[in-house]
């Protein structure tokens, strides 16, 4: 199977996917401003925009199958969850998804920071990530796993540090994924490996 991986669209389609058999958006698909208005005041507006402008552009993609969770910009995704969008689009916000045999975990959650949407605390993060059974063959999160392409500066010293999720990397160790997808600090692109699990 042939695993196209994205994330942190923001609103920007203009490109085309490379052919594959699954494409998995790892969230913040949506732009936060729509004419005058901001999603996290008007999430109706971003979830006209992404069911009439992003999963048309998504079913154009020449992926047999695309799963999608949301990311902390993608307000429309606590009026709509979990949708179906004909047989090809499939968007999860934490649970899971077989796609031909592969076992996949979906979760939109990121570390608090300020109010943007899908966010908690730490000790909430720990049980939402408990709930991640330790079959499952690849995690898809919108944030990546403490010290992992989650280098970012400090405000006050400019120093670069680690403000991932260690809840999200205890939970690899746990479960032992044979990927992690994830997104959310644009500056931290890139493969990484942690044991035999491939971030």
């Amino acid at each position: 199977m042939i695993i196209q991986a994205i994330s942190d669209l923001h609103g920007q389609l203009d490109f085309t996917i490379p052919d594959c058999d699954l494409l998995v958006i790892g969230g913040d698909c949506c732009p936060d401003k729509f004419g005058p208005f901001y999603a996290i005041n008007a999430p109706e507006q971003q979830l006209a925009w992404f069911e009439n402008t992003f999963i048309p552009w998504v079913e154009k993609q020449p992926a047999e199958f695309v799963i999608i969770t949301w990311g902390n910009h993608d307000w429309c995704g606590h009026l709509k969850s979990n949708a179906e969008y004909g047989k090809k689009v499939s968007v999860v916000s934490d649970g899971p998804m077989i796609v031909n045999g592969i076992k996949f975990w979906l979760t939109p959650w990121s570390n608090q920071f300020m109010t943007w949407a899908w966010m908690k605390p730490h000790e909430e993060l720990a049980e939402v990530y408990a709930k991640i059974p330790e079959d499952v063959d690849v995690i898809v999160s919108h944030q990546p796993p403490y010290g992992f392409g989650d280098l970012y500066p400090n405000i006050d010293t400019g120093k670069l540090e680690h403000i991932a999720s260690s809840e999200l990397l205890y939970t690899i160790e746990r479960v032992k994924p044979k990927i992690v997808i994830c997104g959310h600090l644009h500056g931290g692109h890139g493969i990484y490996k942690h044991a035999n699990t491939h971030i």
